[in-house]
């Protein structure tokens, strides 16, 4: 009895989002095991913290690496979780903007932009929250604000500005819950970070993925 035509039992259907999870539990590992001077690159670069409260440049930096950094296991693993589902959603709706546009794509690009868009803009969103507050005491790491754009760039593709918004509006009540039961739950969640990434993702998503061009599967 042979089993080559056996489907693997996760058989996904666009690999990009997976490598990126990849990466995201690799970085994960050199974090619990960083000493020494990768440490001090990690906590420099990798952490980002109040507007001001840091030398400008690694403050630039951290505003794009802290999203490739992340509190714990459950933190990155969760947020690999939405962005695999999320990302093979939104490649699949930039495959196939580009194949109305008579060109051929992966979607790779796609993803990636709006991933890293999404984090920039969930850590501007995260510094006007601090300065309106008056915070100068605080850090935000984790991929929770790319992931946001690529669940806003995944309701376009899967409805329009119907479904995008929708999704916003889920997003945003889910995050009130969050910070609601914040106290009782031991959690610091980064509402400004997770809607700033969503919104960045509203902006650009309409410009590199087709609306109303997929559906919800994530394996093949």
């Amino acid at each position: 009895m042979t089993y080559e035509n056996r489907e693997p039992m996760f058989n996904f259907s666009e690999p990009t989002p997976v490598y990126w999870a990849a990466i995201m539990v690799v970085i994960e590992v050199l974090t619990i095991f960083a000493v020494g001077p990768l440490g001090n690159l990690l906590a420099t670069y990798g952490i980002m913290r109040p507007f001001g409260t840091m030398p400008l440049g690694p403050q630039i930096i951290s505003l794009l690496g802290h999203g490739f950094l992340h509190s714990g296991w459950a933190h990155v693993l969760m947020n690999s979780l939405f962005g695999i589902v999320f990302g093979i959603v939104t490649i699949r709706g930039a495959k196939v903007l580009a194949t109305s546009r008579g060109k051929r794509s992966s979607g790779a690009g796609a993803f990636w932009l709006i991933f890293l868009l999404g984090v920039i803009g969930g850590g501007v969103a995260q510094w006007l929250v601090w300065k309106v507050m008056g915070t100068t005491s605080a850090a935000m790491v984790g991929a929770s604000g790319g992931a946001s754009a690529l669940f806003a760039a995944a309701g376009w593709a899967m409805g329009g500005r119907a479904q995008m918004l929708q999704f916003g509006l889920g997003w945003a009540i889910v995050n009130v819950v969050l910070v609601v039961a914040a106290p009782i739950l031991g959690t610091n969640v980064s509402w400004a970070g997770h809607m700033g990434g969503y919104a960045a993702g509203m902006v650009i998503a309409p410009l590199l993925v087709r609306a109303n061009s997929t559906g919800f599967s994530v394996l093949r």
